[in-house]
């Protein structure tokens, strides 16, 4: 696991104790074990998987022919030999625009649509910033992610008269 490479001595196998003593630790710990609670939880999901991704993808396919056509946004794109699940259904929007994501979100929210921001990259968390890590280092495409894109609604239970309203507000923000 990537993880354990932080401190060479498997971080993810008991959160990082130092040997001899429980409960002490002198670098980062993780524990990635998975409660019975969690797993009974998880299991119908898995079940449904197919059920979910396919709901997933029909929302995502609904934007697209909404949206594929607006000047403005830069939207998902698939690969032949990649297939997206659309966990969430992000777009980014063209600096060209004078709009930043935050600045469309707004402008959503005035036309009803929750929206959420793109991810900030590592470099720029606090807590690894706070702890010296990626001290200088600059990483342009993460950077403009972090400020030009936006995730549209895309819960399970959206109908699809909702993501037409969302392509409308989209249509009816940008510049």
């Amino acid at each position: 696991m990537m993880m354990a490479s932080l401190n060479g001595r498997g971080c993810c196998a008991n959160l990082a104790f130092e040997p001899g003593r429980r409960f002490r630790h002198d670098r980062l710990g993780f524990n990635f074990r998975m409660s019975n609670l969690q797993a009974a939880l998880g299991v119908p999901q898995v079940a449904r998987m197919d059920d979910i991704v396919a709901k997933k993808r029909s929302m995502a396919a609904a934007y697209m022919t909404g949206l594929h056509d607006l000047a403005g946004i830069t939207l998902p794109v698939e690969e032949p030999w990649a297939k997206s699940v659309f966990w969430m259904y992000g777009l980014v929007v063209d600096p060209e625009t004078g709009l930043d994501a935050e600045a469309l979100a707004e402008r959503l929210a005035d036309r009803g649509v929750e929206t959420r921001p793109f991810f900030l990259g590592l470099h720029e968390q606090p807590v690894f910033q706070r702890l010296g890590w990626f001290t200088h280092q600059k990483f342009p495409v993460a950077e403009r992610l972090a400020r030009q894109g936006l995730y549209l609604p895309s819960g399970l239970r959206l109908q699809p008269e909702q993501i037409e309203q969302v392509i409308d507000a989209v249509r009816k923000s940008l510049p």
